[in-house]
């Protein structure tokens, strides 16, 4: 019985031992599960204090190097070197930059052999050797220093040289940035006859010097952004201060500093996030790679958007007049200007409703065409297997083709192509029987009309709007197109990005603007700024004062 007992004892005593185990266990289990979690929260929190610059470089070498290192995965076009300042210091210092942006001269002779060429016998301190190195060492022209890693880690991306001492928390970031770049080119998508031929590239610091050559004044100010967070794209907002309509520069840079996308790589992209009607088929800033252009822009008072790494600028607020207008019709005679932007918009005219109008005419209001003229069409289209509407879905089918091999094959074999392709696809085409003679006049006229708009962005909405014209020539005749071109008249009357109503200076109407819009008068009478800019200043010139003919002439004692 007593054996009995003590073996029970010994069970409970047993049981009792491996459950209390077993809570250890687990006890562990759950230690181990909220450390890991604690070392990740530390993790995370580490990150994003860094992340958002607030962790700071504590003067460590040693620890400094492994960061820039472990920055880039150890890639190879990071620089990372130790030397020593002072030829009796023997200072500890570090150097960083990216190879291929910066400017290799700057950096071997303005500051490496400079930091360890120096002299001096006394015992430096952190803050001496700082000091001597920012002040008398270093001779590269712009110098800053920072504490921040997430400024240092940008400032080496962006082809800075950044120079750390041991003991010293505070960096040096000398300005070598180099960028390899192409010379300054001629304008390619806006040439000009006469004028100036200059046109961007794709470094932004140009950019800003080109335009500081054509407008020498201090009113002329670059309002520098970054987009991006991954790409970190430098974006410069030029505008003329007092000048410039305060809340359009304000609705704009809001606007840019709202942009939250990862890469940003053109200005294409920025143009997209500043456009107020994104669906509208109309476009609402304009692109240019002319500096004259942008220049003179600038001083209608408009914003001129520069993003690094593209050679076009965006320009804004923009109206439909404004894509019609270019850099020669100034450099030409005010008769020549005048003359030129009829011209475009008759082949605007010609472009939008010559094949819809020839649709109408043959296929829903025959009843309209002229005795004789109906009379040569009927004739023409003896044999034809298929109706106009059709013809014109060929026609325009077989041009846009052939526009499209054109821009993807080099300049010279895009002229032969667009030459002979043309004459051959022509002519094989009226001989096969697929269309007519008129048909194929019809079409090279519409091709030429809606490709004579000066502005690349604004010959996309015709070229769909041309369609929809088609539509309603085929479906209501000469009263579909009528509808058509009311739709389109009303819509473009209800656009005003960034408050500038698109139809401006005709829709609403302002006097003093229309001597630069559809026609060109004399620059003397070219007085003040576009009114629906709103700018701060309305006068652009002083009234011209012409002198009396008859005073320049010689008096009697002179001739005598």
């Amino acid at each position: 019985m007593a054996r009995w007992r003590i073996a029970q004892s010994r069970r409970l005593i047993k049981a009792m031992s491996d459950t209390q185990g077993q809570q250890h266990v687990g006890q562990l289990a759950d230690l181990q599960e909220g450390l890991n979690q604690l070392n990740d929260t530390i993790g995370e929190t580490l990150h994003n204090l860094q992340t958002h610059g607030q962790i700071d470089f504590d003067g460590d070498l040693s620890a400094a190097q492994l960061h820039l290192t472990t920055m880039v995965d150890r890639s190879p076009d990071l620089i990372v070197r130790t030397f020593a300042v002072g030829t009796h210091w023997k200072w500890p210092a570090l150097l960083a930059f990216i190879d291929g942006l910066t400017s290799n001269e700057m950096i071997d002779q303005d500051t490496v052999q400079r930091l360890m060429q120096a002299k001096g016998t006394s015992k430096p301190t952190p803050s001496s050797i700082l000091a001597a190195a920012q002040s008398q060492l270093i001779t590269v022209g712009h110098l800053t220093t920072t504490k921040a890693w997430k400024k240092i880690e940008s400032s080496v991306l962006t082809g800075n040289t950044v120079v750390f001492l041991q003991g010293s928390p505070t960096v040096l970031v000398l300005d070598t940035v180099k960028y390899p770049a192409r010379s300054i080119p001629s304008a390619q998508i806006e040439p000009s006859v006469k004028g100036p031929q200059e046109a961007f590239n794709e470094v932004g610091l140009t950019h800003m010097d080109q335009l500081r050559r054509w407008i020498r004044s201090p009113r002329l100010h670059f309002d520098s952004h970054t987009v991006g967070t991954v790409s970190q794209t430098p974006v410069m907002l030029a505008y003329l201060a007092g000048i410039v309509n305060s809340d359009l520069l304000e609705h704009v840079t809001d606007r840019i500093e709202r942009i939250d996308r990862a890469l940003i790589t053109r200005a294409n992209d920025v143009g997209e996030y500043l456009s107020e009607h994104r669906l509208s088929i109309f476009p609402q800033y304009r692109l240019s790679d002319r500096v004259d252009w942008v220049a003179r822009e600038l001083g209608q008072g408009k914003i001129a958007i520069i993003v690094e790494n593209d050679p076009f600028v965006i320009l804004l607020p923009m109206t439909l007049v404004d894509f019609y207008q270019t850099s020669q019709d100034y450099s030409l005679s005010w008769w020549d200007g005048t003359l030129v932007r009829l011209i475009r918009l008759t082949a605007l005219i010609i472009g939008l409703y010559l094949m819809p109008l020839y649709i109408a005419l043959t296929s829903v209001d025959v009843d309209l065409i002229p005795t004789p003229l109906l009379l040569t069409i009927a004739g023409s289209r003896q044999g034809i297997p298929f109706p106009p509407v059709v013809e014109v879905i060929i026609m325009y089918v077989i041009i846009e083709i052939l526009r499209e091999a054109a821009n993807r094959l080099p300049k010279e074999l895009a002229v032969t192509l667009g030459t002979v392709g043309a004459v051959v696809v022509g002519t094989a085409i009226v001989k096969a029987g697929i269309v007519d003679d008129v048909m194929i006049v019809s079409a090279t006229l519409t091709a030429l009309g809606l490709f004579a708009t000066p502005a690349f962005e604004m010959s996309t909405p015709w070229r769909w709007l041309f369609w929809v014209m088609v539509l309603g020539a085929y479906t209501l005749g000469i009263f579909g197109m009528l509808m058509v071109t009311v739709g389109i008249v009303g819509y473009m009357a209800s656009l005003e990005p960034f408050g500038v109503p698109y139809l401006s200076p005709f829709g609403p109407l302002r006097t003093s603007s229309l001597a630069d819009a559809w026609l060109r008068a004399p620059a003397p009478a070219l007085k003040k700024r576009p009114t629906s800019l709103r700018p701060q200043v309305q006068k652009e010139a002083s009234p011209n004062v012409f002198p009396d003919p008859f005073q320049l002439r010689p008096s009697d004692a002179d001739e005598s």
